[in-house]
């Protein structure tokens, strides 16, 4: 599904902290060039480097650390999280779950992991936290989770998709989530929070970084 970004943009719920952690709501606009259709995404991005109350109530979770298991384990702390991205200087591991974290917890095969590195010079986790949101918009538009790593490469040209095979899992992480007690619980960002219309792009803003 060829996709492009009509337009990103990012409200801050809170003040940002001294260790890089953030709270924002993200309304992303991707247009399929092909039909022209519309597909509007609001959702809460939550930036942390510890656990915080506001990591359960995020649509997309990132946080410092390396590898999918760090990825998965910080998934399971969260339910409901469609998208938890964990990276350690230029490589970014992108975990997405059809239905939250809860959800893939029954059922493995909902679970994609993507491995992305960062290209040229730049500030890396901005671009870490504009992928991830692109990776829940592509998701409300119907990318399957097969398709994922290359349909968000496809929209960030500030990165490539690399083999999760070539990076291995990694072990190390600065996060380190405790088991949540709702995490039986899930709730789904998809209906709630998106919305599509089929119609020309006129997008009212510019993309933005």
């Amino acid at each position: 599904m060829p996709l492009a970004v009509a337009s990103l943009t990012a409200t801050a719920l809170t003040a940002d902290r001294a260790d890089g952690g953030a709270v924002h709501r993200v309304r992303t606009v991707l247009v399929d060039p092909v039909s022209g259709a519309l597909t509007v995404d609001e959702h809460v991005r939550v930036r942390c480097s510890a656990p915080t109350g506001w990591a359960i109530l995020g649509d997309v979770l990132i946080a410092p650390g390396a590898g999918a298991r760090w990825a998965a384990r910080l998934a399971y702390s969260c339910p409901g999280t469609l998208v938890v991205a964990v990276h350690s200087g230029g490589r970014c591991w992108l975990r997405a779950a059809a239905g939250g974290a809860a959800a893939a917890a029954v059922e493995p095969v909902a679970v994609s992991v993507a491995v992305f590195e960062v290209r040229g010079p730049g500030r890396a986790r901005q671009t870490w936290d504009r992928l991830a949101s692109l990776a829940h918009s592509c998701l409300v538009a119907g990318v399957p989770g097969t398709e994922l790593g290359a349909a968000v490469a496809a929209l960030e040209p500030a990165v490539g998709s690399l083999s999760p095979g070539r990076v291995g899992s990694g072990t190390r992480s600065a996060y380190r989530p405790e088991a949540s007690p709702s995490s039986r619980s899930s709730r789904s960002s998809r209906s709630s929070r998106s919305r599509s219309a089929s119609a020309p792009a006129e997008p009212d803003r510019p993309a933005e970084a």
